[in-house]
């Protein structure tokens, strides 16, 4: 989890600097540091799981075409760090700067400049170039020379101004009404989403869920027919099965940020 390992060592290496009223907003795949859980919940639906060290929260969402995880560090439920990170060696992403998954060091000094600061992380020897806008940092870190992870902070003056958001707790999938909200729905963005959710969330001792059935719930209130989607999973490591629900409204139109009139 190096997204939490990078945002505490951040602590100790932002250089001092003041502000006399709110610093621009800080953002990065539609995230904005400081930004309600609550609000980024009703965007983005809910993360395809929730990652929790040492007192810290990850929520962690798929996007690009679902070759990248987007993990948003929560703390007092509002966003106070964004990490972009590659799920597999050929995903493709570049940001506005023009930095892509796959640059070397070099390249991405090229474009940039100087880093303001460089570090080797001992664990794992991987090089992070630090470049600041003052009260934030965009990190790009590298494995094998091989850019593969993003990451804006924030300086920690400024997380401690953020206020706290609305308690707010992602849907566990357990029910109708805790339905997993996947958005934007559409057929291929589903059954990616659902298959990663399955391989991802543990059950038993190391296992994960597997998809034994599946079945859709209509909406007729709303002539949609794949509001719903239940998956019928038994789990790879204990003698367990459930049920586990997923919100799908629109999957045959554009998403939408939120579910409409509860179903019949």
């Amino acid at each position: 989890m190096r997204s939490l390992l990078v945002l505490l060592a951040a602590l100790f290496v932002f250089p001092q600097f003041a502000y006399a009223q709110t610093p621009p907003a800080g953002m990065f795949e539609n995230v904005t540091l400081g930004q309600p859980m609550a609000d980024l919940h009703a965007t983005l639906g809910d993360p395809v799981r929730v990652l929790s060290s040492d007192g810290n929260t990850i929520w962690r969402y798929i996007s690009n075409g679902n070759g990248t995880f987007i993990d948003v560090l929560v703390r007092n439920n509002v966003a106070v760090s964004v990490t972009l990170l590659s799920r597999f060696d050929t995903a493709r992403y570049a940001d506005p700067k023009g930095i892509a998954f796959g640059m070397t060091p070099d390249q991405v000094r090229a474009k940039l400049g100087p880093a303001s600061r460089e570090a080797t992380n001992a664990d794992d020897g991987s090089l992070d170039l630090w470049y600041y806008a003052l009260p934030y940092a965009w990190i790009y870190e590298f494995h094998s020379a091989k850019l593969d992870f993003i990451q804006l902070v924030a300086a920690p003056n400024l997380v401690h101004s953020f206020k706290p958001g609305p308690a707010t707790t992602p849907n566990d999938g357990t029910s109708l009404a805790n339905a997993i909200w996947i958005r934007p729905s559409n057929f291929a963005t589903n059954a990616l989403w659902i298959d990663t959710y399955l391989l991802s969330n543990e059950c038993g001792n190391g296992g994960h869920w597997k998809n034994m059935s599946s079945k859709f719930i209509a909406d007729s209130a709303n002539n949609d027919p794949f509001a719903i989607t239940v998956i019928h999973a038994s789990c790879t490591a204990a003698d367990t099965e459930r049920d586990i629900y997923f919100d799908t409204h629109g999957t045959r139109g554009p998403g939408s940020s939120a579910p409409p009139s509860p179903l019949p």
